[in-house]
C-alpha cells in the first residue's frame, strides 16, 4: 500500500469514532506539523504522520492510550 493509501486507510478509521469532517481536520494538522505534501509524500513522511496522530489529545481523548497504541501498530503496518 503507498503512504498515501494508508493515509486513506487512517482517515476511515478516524471517520469511525470522530466524524468524516473532523477526521479530516485532524489528518490535515498532523499533515501539516511534518509538512508532508498533499500527495506523493514518502514513507519517512507517513511515518511522522502517524506519530503524530497518535499523540493529538483528540485522538488520546477519544481512543485512550491503550486504543491509540493499537491503532498505531495497525497503522505502521499498512505501508511495512
Amino acid at each position: 500500500m503507498t503512504p498515501n493509501e494508508a493515509l486513506e486507510e487512517i482517515l476511515k478509521d478516524l471517520s469511525a469514532s470522530f466524524g468524516d469532517g473532523l477526521a479530516a481536520r485532524i489528518v490535515m494538522s498532523a499533515r501539516s506539523n511534518v509538512q508532508a505534501p498533499e500527495t506523493g509524500f514518502n514513507r519517512v513522511q507517513y511515518a511522522e504522520v502517524v506519530a503524530t496522530l497518535c499523540k493529538d489529545p483528540r485522538v488520546i481523548g477519544m481512543l485512550g492510550e491503550l486504543g491509540v497504541g493499537e491503532k498505531k501498530k495497525r497503522w505502521e503496518r499498512f505501508i511495512s
